[in-house]
């Protein structure tokens, strides 16, 4: 017996020797942790609810690690283009909560408004997603001339059996209007370059 005990001692040194390095490197480990920052996107600048997110509203922010669920810095490219779920102030750090996709646009204080437009009041090509520029243009005015209602709107859905038949997404307060206008036949459409829509989108 007193050999067998003998025997243990050095085993339960080793085991205890081995479990005192496991701490000192897991402290290591946590202390280089906390001292680790992570890139995280933060807004520039003040946007509302429904607005769509340009790439020029973001700014790098450091955060200490984990980053939890806010939207990490490399991720900006997907996020643009998406849209603002509500209202969010400069130097707000995103999460995945804040923002839509696209496809969700129409959220509240938004309205889904249907018009039938004429040759030359529409471009060609247009596809569900693209953002247009929505001009009330009175009979005997060219679009040049003609009233901008929304400098940014998202086109919901195109019917490809109806060329001219579209619906484009606003905000509710303009929808009256621009339904008004549109029986008329004097609302046109233009479509704007593919760049996430300006920063300060006043209405789409």
């Amino acid at each position: 017996m007193p050999g067998t005990v003998r025997t243990r001692r050095p085993f339960l040194v080793v085991v205890a020797l081995l479990l005192v390095l496991a701490g000192v490197a897991a402290t290591a480990v946590l202390a280089v942790r906390a001292g680790e920052r992570v890139e995280v996107i933060s807004l520039a600048h003040r946007l509302e609810a429904g607005r769509p997110l340009p790439v020029t509203a973001f700014r790098k922010a450091e955060i200490a690690a984990p980053a939890g669920d806010f939207v990490a810095w490399s991720e900006r490219e997907r996020l643009a283009g998406e849209v603002t779920s509500v209202s969010l102030l400069p130097g707000t750090l995103l999460t995945r909560a804040m923002t839509v996709p696209a496809a969700s646009e129409h959220l509240p204080g938004k309205a889904r408004v249907g018009l039938l437009l004429k040759p030359g009041q529409f471009p060609a090509g247009l596809t569900s997603g693209s953002r247009v520029q929505v001009v009330h243009a009175a009979e005997g005015t060219s679009i040049r001339e003609g009233e901008v209602l929304v400098p940014s709107a998202r086109v919901d859905s195109v019917d490809r059996l109806t060329p001219g038949r579209v619906a484009v997404i606003v905000d509710s307060a303009l929808s009256p209007r621009m339904v008004t206008y549109a029986s008329n036949g004097e609302i046109a459409i233009g479509e704007l370059p593919a760049q996430r829509g300006p920063a300060t989108d006043p209405a789409g």
